[in-house]
């Protein structure tokens, strides 16, 4: 995804007033209600801001954000309200002297009916993509342009042509194994066999011949041993004798992976000390998919040009609201569960754009700017209780909630009646 080739070329201001605002900001959230004015800012963009939420909310997003006496040149926001659609936008402001790429990104909040209520906005630094600082880094199959996964492969690098034992710790479909064999591939047993045991499959019994067969299979090179917490006492004991002993240039290097803690298990007595003792001074735990955001467009169209020839779909790109639905999406299955969606996209697609409709996954939810379930609730409380001035009952019956129930939820959300006393007309200028 291009930034400057996505924009219009006009799409330019110098905002002096951004210096303290902008810099450093690109995971800033907020809620808009429909009069474009605050009903609720994360804590990083209070932080950024140097406001708490009480003195933002009320107030016109553009002033209150930005310094801008009209709406902002980049603003989406109509066309949320008024079309019910989410927009991915770009722009270069003025920070700190210099020009910083932004991508916007929009989507609606319904209320009853359908009824477009609210809007978020998601503002992200995009200048390292827009100019070409965070060039993909490869390994194998494996490829980031995220932040989040330079720590790997700076680690791939330094583990490359050791033959100690390694551990790959990550979630259920994170890479583990393309990291494995991109970790073989860069080292000097690149030539020599990468070969695979799935421990799960042999957790108890006659494991001996087979860990011994997939040994001597993998020799002068590479054993990947997928889930090794689920080997059993006696195969972790083998393992972990063998590993001790003095290593033979024959035998193979181990490169294990789970997705569990091995500490904890160490502690719950389900894991060998010693086998954990050979394992952790070589650790390389891999991010989730939802922690490195920025990877999901660009491996998004790497799958899309992978499966328009394996299908022959008409797919070429992802559209806009597409777009900002990946970009919205927990990914529980990671990468994997990517690969998956637009796999399926691409079957479904009846044109050169893949549509937030071709796309099944479900509408945003949990992601590490915050539950944006939560948001919603908390904006949604934070506006009801402006509107009745901080009056529990009035708050209660108009958000059809116990009253028990709304004090548990303000609570939670660390919300005070009396912070909400006297705002019912809102700051000058709201």
């Amino acid at each position: 995804m291009s930034p400057r080739r996505s924009r219009p070329p006009a799409l330019y201001t110098k905002a002096p007033f951004l210096q303290d605002v902008l810099d450093g900001m690109p995971d800033s959230v907020k809620v808009i209600d429909s009069r474009y004015r605050v009903v609720y800012a994360n804590e990083f963009a209070q932080k950024i801001l140097k406001r708490d939420l009480n003195d933002l909310r009320g107030r016109p997003c553009h002033q209150a954000f930005y310094g801008f006496a009209e709406k902002c040149f980049f603003c989406s926001m109509k066309s949320v309200f008024e079309e019910g659609e989410s927009k991915v936008s770009y722009c270069t402001m003025g920070v700190n002297g210099s020009d910083r790429e932004f991508e916007v990104s929009v989507y609606p909040l319904r209320g009853a009916g359908q009824k477009v209520d609210y809007a978020v906005e998601i503002v992200k630094d995009v200048t390292c993509l827009a100019r070409g600082s965070a060039r993909t880094q490869l390994a194998g199959k494996v490829s980031s342009r995220d932040r989040a996964f330079s720590m790997v492969f700076e680690q791939l690098s330094q583990l490359a042509d050791e033959s100690g034992p390694v551990l790959v710790q990550g979630e259920k479909g994170t890479g583990k194994k393309s990291v494995a064999r991109a970790l073989h591939q860069r080292g000097s047993r690149a030539e020599a066999p990468f070969r695979v045991f799935h421990c799960a499959d042999h957790p108890q019994g006659d494991y001996g011949e087979a860990l011994f067969n997939a040994w001597q299979k993998a020799g002068g090179g590479t054993l990947y041993l997928d889930e090794i917490t689920q080997l059993g006492p006696d195969c972790q004991r083998l393992l972990a004798d063998r590993l001790s002993l003095r290593p033979d240039p024959q035998d193979p290097r181990i490169v294990a992976a789970t997705r569990e803690d091995l500490l904890g298990l160490v502690q719950e007595g389900k894991l060998l000390g010693e086998l954990y003792n050979l394992f952790g001074a070589r650790v390389i735990r891999l991010p989730a998919l939802r922690n490195r955001k920025q990877d999901l467009p660009f491996l998004a169209q790497h799958f899309i040009e992978t499966y328009k020839v394996l299908t022959g779909s008409p797919a070429e790109k992802l559209s806009p609201d597409a777009v900002c639905q990946l970009m919205t999406y927990a990914w529980p299955g990671n990468i994997r569960e990517l690969e998956t969606q637009i796999e399926r996209a691409c079957l479904l697609a009846s044109g050169a754009e893949i549509t937030q409709l071709d796309l099944p996954v479900c509408a945003p939810t949990a992601e590490r700017l915050g539950d944006l379930l939560e948001i919603t609730e908390k904006a949604y409380l934070v506006d009801t209780l402006t509107k009745a001035e901080g009056n529990l009952l009035t708050t209660a019956r108009q958000a059809g909630l116990g009253l028990k129930t709304l004090q548990r939820k303000m609570r939670k959300y660390g919300l005070n009646a009396k912070d909400f006393r006297g705002l019912l007309e809102g700051p000058p200028g709201a």
